[in-house]
């Protein structure tokens, strides 16, 4: 992948809705469900994922079919890492296997040839980040894990230039840091940490599992664990910010709007 592909902008969408949604682990039914409850329309809606399509969900193989749609967009997550990591080169690294196996990519072991492949394929163009231009002209960022810095065009700007393996890129896809501020709030405790994003409206996380969709200053937090015990499935819309979360054993079971921390 080539530096200015780690950032993907997404001009207006004049013709309909985007939506944002959190990690989906394998759970595509879950998604579709979803889907329908909302209205989304195929030909006037895009939907962002802020990553982990894979792993630890029923349906995981199904992550290349959604990639392949006009309408879809994600970013990178940890979890496609590891499967790239693993399978997605001539050589494997120490103990990737084992570690993307730990987390939930055994999976992959019922996957034809040609599907791994294709699927493979599609996930080594993922971006680390999606920039969104509204055609309000708000600015909306989507990025798995956290920013390597507090300012937006400073952290795409170091994506872009990051040497392949670095410790930015790293950081995208795995840290806690910022989600940690955002638990220590949810504890009834303060952190130094800063949260919000400067110099965009507004900028999505997934990665870390949150009790509920948290809204706090410009960011939104949208991993509200799909593939735990009443986990749920997220989606936001960047219109009005409306948010929904499904519950995966039963999708009519639908919580609306953010948990709001000050």
């Amino acid at each position: 992948m080539s530096k200015v592909e780690r950032i993907q902008r997404l001009s207006p969408n004049t013709r309909g809705e985007d939506y944002v949604v959190g990690d989906i682990h394998g759970h595509f039914s879950v998604l579709e469900a979803a889907l329908s409850h909302i209205g989304f329309d195929v030909h006037r809606d895009r939907l962002l994922s802020v990553g982990d399509l894979i792993d630890r969900g029923p349906e995981s193989h199904r992550a290349a079919d959604f990639l392949g749609q006009p309408w879809f967009f994600a970013a990178r997550g940890n979890h496609e890492q590891m499967m790239l990591d693993t399978v997605g080169g001539d050589t494997i690294a120490p103990g990737a296997r084992a570690l993307w196996y730990q987390n939930g990519g055994r999976w992959f072991e019922e996957v034809d040839e040609y599907e791994a492949h294709v699927l493979c394929s599609a996930l080594a163009e993922l971006p680390y980040a999606l920039a969104v231009e509204r055609a309000d002209g708000r600015q909306v960022g989507v990025v798995h894990a956290d920013l390597p810095a507090q300012r937006w065009a400073t952290a795409v700007a170091a994506i872009a230039d990051a040497a392949d393996e670095s410790t930015v890129l790293q950081h995208t896809i795995w840290s806690r840091e910022r989600a940690g501020a955002i638990q220590a709030r949810l504890d009834g405790q303060r952190s130094r940490r800063a949260v919000d994003v400067g110099g965009i409206d507004r900028v999505f996380f997934g990665h870390t599992p949150m009790p509920a969709a948290i809204a706090f200053s410009n960011t939104r937090w949208l991993d509200t664990g799909v593939f735990l015990p009443r986990g749920r499935l997220s989606i936001a819309a960047l219109s009005d910010d409306s948010l929904w979360s499904f519950a995966v054993d039963d999708t009519r079971d639908i919580r609306r709007g953010w948990r709001e921390l000050s």
